[in-house]
């Protein structure tokens, strides 16, 4: 599904009905199936190490989520077409204190119902969230805070006069980057007080169409991908790439045969894995294979991975140690065709993937986030998602091997 907003993703949407709804989650929380209950879109009947569930009632579409430890997560989005029926009251921040076992909606001080595109979370007790009013005039920028775990959001500053703020990511409440749209460009924006201002920092290069994905790697650079227009409703896909912070960009060198590209993640400051869609259509939604690009020189140039993509239209990528990562999107069934989410994990620095099995994942899973090398939590639409980790092998032995961790403080606006 080529979308570029992360939080309107969700095509597909097939509601489980209730009772079978209860009878998948007792069957994955006992390990047996039940021979008698509907099979659900997504559920196979393997060890499952992805479980779904609803989100809160009243919660919209979530598009983002970051979990700054393994136990705290928040996830985001945009008010739904049947929210809350408390005016107001519309559910747009969703929490969890216990992996995701369990979530509670927040709600935003002031009485509004912004649309947020990303979330970050430097720490247990401190998120941002971006997005808009949802309005088409300059001053539509929005960017909420909270310091006490979520039970007070409150507005904060966001950058002057624009229209929309498509990604954040911030590596302490002292150093946060954001991807701003005025309406004629798009540039990066530099916080060092959690939001209480912000300073204009380079633009990205005209041609490209952002997504709502920013990656910052400690020691190396900042990455936003996207897709630079090719043709009517058609577009090659790119990434920008700084390596100053934000303060300039530029086009990494990305094949010409790429389509649109959603998520950056990095195993080190050198190697890193770029996904998206095979498909070049940017105006509609189109049924397509996952692709997947790979980088050893820190992002500048990037190479088609020569391994099957176990997931159609990949939208978020992470990689918790050099050896695990993970990706999220839809997988197309049927015909004609239906979204359903979608997990694999590689195990060996993203030179092969394997699907993971899910139970009730019905719709497509936009965001993740991946806190430590057992557990990763996903996110999209009314969909919330606990995914376990598998220990990655040596394929020469087929032993063990214990992970080295990933790129300490890996920041990315994916949600």
């Amino acid at each position: 599904m080529l979308v570029n907003r992360r939080a309107r993703r969700g095509g597909g949407v097939r509601l489980l009905p209730l009772a079978a709804l209860i009878v998948a989650l007792s069957s994955c929380a006992s390990g047996q199936s039940a021979p008698s209950a509907a099979r659900v879109l997504g559920q196979p009947s393997a060890t499952t190490l992805v479980v779904g569930k609803p989100a809160p009632d009243g919660t919209g579409q979530l598009g983002a989520v970051s979990c700054p430890t393994a136990r705290r997560c928040w996830a985001v989005g945009v008010a739904g077409p049947n929210p809350s029926p408390a005016p107001g009251r519309a559910t747009v921040i969703v929490a969890t204190a216990d992996g995701g076992t369990s979530w509670t909606a927040q709600q935003v001080t002031g009485g509004s119902t912004p649309q947020l595109s990303a979330i970050t979370c430097p720490s247990s007790t401190q998120c941002m969230a971006v997005g808009s009013n949802g309005s088409s005039l300059p001053g539509s920028g929005v960017v909420v805070t909270t310091s006490d775990a979520g039970r007070t959001w409150s507005p904060a500053t966001a950058p002057a006069n624009v229209l929309a703020i498509d990604s954040v990511a911030c590596a302490s409440p002292a150093d946060c980057t954001a991807i701003v749209n005025s309406g004629t460009s798009t540039w990066s924006a530099h916080s060092d007080d959690f939001g209480a201002s912000w300073q204009q920092e380079g633009d990205l290069p005209a041609s490209l169409q952002p997504g709502d994905d920013l990656t910052c790697v400690p020691g190396g650079a900042c990455f936003v991908p996207g897709y630079i227009p090719s043709a009517s409703g058609h577009g090659q896909g790119a990434v920008a790439v700084s390596s100053d912070g934000g303060q300039t960009w530029a086009l990494a060198t990305v094949p010409t045969t790429a389509g649109v590209l959603q998520s950056v993640a990095c195993l080190s400051a050198s190697d890193c894995l770029a996904a998206g869609s095979t498909s070049t259509t940017v105006s509609d939604v189109v049924p397509a294979k996952g692709e997947l690009l790979q980088s050893a020189d820190g992002g500048h140039t990037w190479t088609p991975s020569a391994v099957p993509v176990p997931v159609d239209d990949v939208y978020a990528l992470a990689c918790p140690s050099t050896r695990q990562c993970v990706m999220v999107g839809t997988k197309w069934v049927g015909f004609p065709a239906v979204a359903t989410g979608a997990v694999a994990q590689s195990g060996d620095g993203g030179a092969h993937f394997r699907t993971s099995s899910a139970a009730y994942v019905p719709t497509t899973l936009s965001g993740l986030s991946c806190p430590d090398t057992t557990s990763c939590v996903a996110v999209g639409g009314r969909t919330v998602a606990q995914l376990t980790l598998v220990r990655p092998r040596h394929h020469t032995t087929g032993t063990t091997s214990t992970s080295a961790p990933g790129p300490p403080g890996t920041q990315s606006g994916v949600r």
